[in-house]
Order: C-alpha cells, then structure tokens, then sequence
C-alpha cells in the first residue's frame, strides 16, 4: 500500500517554528532596547558637554570684556575685579565688564552656591539691588579661581587692596564636576 504523505507542517513543526520566531523577536527587541538606553547615556552626556561648554563661554566671554577703568587712589572705589568669599557661598568673581556696546560697564559676578554655578549681572558699575540670576551649570562639587600676576599664581584677587584698576594676566577656573570630573580652564586676558 502507497500512503501519499500530507502537504502541510506536523505539530511538532509547528511549534518548533514558533519557537525560533519567538527567540528572534526576544533577540531584536532586547537589540532595540539595549540601543535606546546607549543612545539615551550618549544624548545625556552631550548635554552635560554642551551645557558645560556655554558655561565656559559665558565665563571667557565675559573675562575677555572685563574692564579695568583708571581710578583714583583711595577713593574706596570697588575693585575692577574681585573674589569674594562670603559665608555660605564659597566663592563669587565679580568683575566690571563692557557691554556689547562697549558704551556702558556693568558689573557681573559668577557666584558657587548649593551645587550650582551661576552667572549674576548687575545693570551698574556697582553691585547694588538685586542681580539677575542664571544657574550656568548644576551639580558642581567644587569651584576654584586662580590669577595670573606678575609671573605668580595668586588664590585672591585683587593682590593689593589699594589699586581697584587691576586686572590679571590670566584666570584660572576649575570645576569639579558630579558627573565629568575635574576641569581646568586657563583664560589669558592680555
């Protein structure tokens, strides 16, 4: 006797292709998913880099315009540029700076309060009212200003309290940061 065999797939065939589907789209989803967490942690830590790199600009920007106007001797004047250390701030840099104009000198200051470096401006020569304030980076541990004088690296500014028309050959700023580290820039001003 002839038996024909049956076109068509056995039971056991069946499930067995099944199977092979299922670990194929086990395999791809956990593919997609493993890519969508990496390129998450990438977006994240360019963000950080950006957020990192205005920050620096804003600071250079700002040291580059800083302004040193001629001032008379005892006069009490405020410093052109000077660090602060308050309590409960750690530190703040205020320094006189000219406008995109260059008409007019405004104060700013970039203060380290609470984890956060901020960028604060005054519409005058000096720091009277309340500044406008922008949070410039969050998450910042520590922060570090160092001046350039005379071939010396100095931790305060000014180096002498009866000139106010001094400025430094160049600023150091370090930000150690959460989730980058330490970073170290070195703004020459002449």
């Amino acid at each position: 006797m002839n038996r024909r065999r049956a076109h068509g797939l056995t039971l056991i065939e069946l499930m067995v292709a099944l199977a092979v589907f299922a670990i194929l789209g086990l395999l791809s989803y956990r593919a997609l998913s493993q890519m969508s967490m990496h390129e998450t942690r990438v977006s994240d830590e360019l963000e950080r880099w950006r957020v990192l790199g205005r920050a620096m600009q804003r600071v250079e920007s700002d040291l580059l315009q800083s302004n040193a106007p001629e001032s008379l001797p005892n006069t009490g004047a405020t410093p052109a540029m000077q660090l602060i250390r308050l309590p409960g701030i750690d530190n703040e840099l205020q320094m006189l700076v000219a406008d995109g104009s260059r008409q007019r000198v405004m104060r700013v200051a970039y203060r380290f309060e609470e984890g956060r470096f901020e960028w604060l401006r005054w519409p005058a020569r000096i720091a009277d009212g309340e500044p406008e304030i922008d949070t410039l980076i969050d998450d910042v541990r520590r922060v570090r200003w160092r001046f350039v004088f005379q071939g010396r690296r100095l931790d305060s500014w000014p180096p002498d309290n009866t000139r106010t028309d001094l400025l430094p050959q160049a600023v150091e700023l370090e930000l150690e940061l959460a989730h980058v580290g330490t970073v170290t820039r070195l703004i020459a001003l002449r």
